[in-house]
């Protein structure tokens, strides 16, 4: 099963919550809307994660609050990724099958976005990023069919081969490819994000093998 589609407003909440992370403020912030409280709480109760949502709430305020008083305010995508990972880690936030990990992944916002990080982030109020999503990054190198068509390949040689569909086996079965000269099966890392989960990439296809969560 795939995970359901994000609400625009956890998208938009994901990056005020990035740049909010280090905010402090002596005045109170700003209320935010009753779609984006109710969409950040359900993503955050849907990953057995309740408890962070006073905190997460408390970020985005201040995200919201510094983009405000700084209509320049701005972020890239690699400085989101590594402020994504660092709370996930931080907090043993744990993907698994059929369910969207908040705060969303930054593909996730690329796709949605067209494959832009400046399309992303004007949908979301910021500043246009002067620094542009880096080679080789998230999903914007690589169309919807090049990830369905990797994971399908993947899981059909897994079948043959008689080993498991996990993650570490697909890292090595796209590092053999790769050095075959393919440029166009994207990382494990990539799928993972651009699905919500490893398991659901493999859901995602009807091939044959045994599908296993990382």
């Amino acid at each position: 099963m795939v995970a359901p589609l994000v609400p625009d407003s956890a998208l938009h909440a994901s990056l005020l919550f990035a740049v909010g992370q280090s905010q402090h403020t002596a005045e109170p912030p700003p209320e935010l809307s009753a779609d984006m409280m109710d969409s950040v709480s359900a993503m955050l109760t849907n990953q057995d994660t309740p408890h962070l949502i006073p905190l997460v709430q408390e970020a985005v305020r201040a995200g919201q609050q510094s983009l405000e008083r700084n209509p320049g305010l701005t972020i890239s995508a690699k400085r989101y990724a590594e402020i994504r990972s660092e709370f996930i880690a931080k907090h043993a936030i744990l993907s698994s099958k059929g369910k969207q990990i908040w705060p969303v992944g930054a593909t996730t916002i690329l796709k949605r976005a067209g494959g832009s990080w400046n399309a992303a982030l004007r949908a979301a109020g910021f500043s246009t990023s002067k620094q542009q999503t880096p080679q080789g990054f998230g999903s914007a190198r690589f169309t919807p069919e090049q990830f369905s068509n990797a994971i399908r390949t993947f899981k059909s040689d897994a079948a043959r081969g008689n080993f498991s569909t996990k993650l570490q086996h697909y890292v090595e079965w796209r590092k053999h490819l790769v050095k075959q000269g393919r440029t166009d099966i994207p990382s494990g890392p990539s799928i993972r994000n651009f699905y919500g989960s490893w398991s659901a990439a493999l859901s995602s296809t009807n091939a044959e093998g045994p599908a296993e969560q990382d």
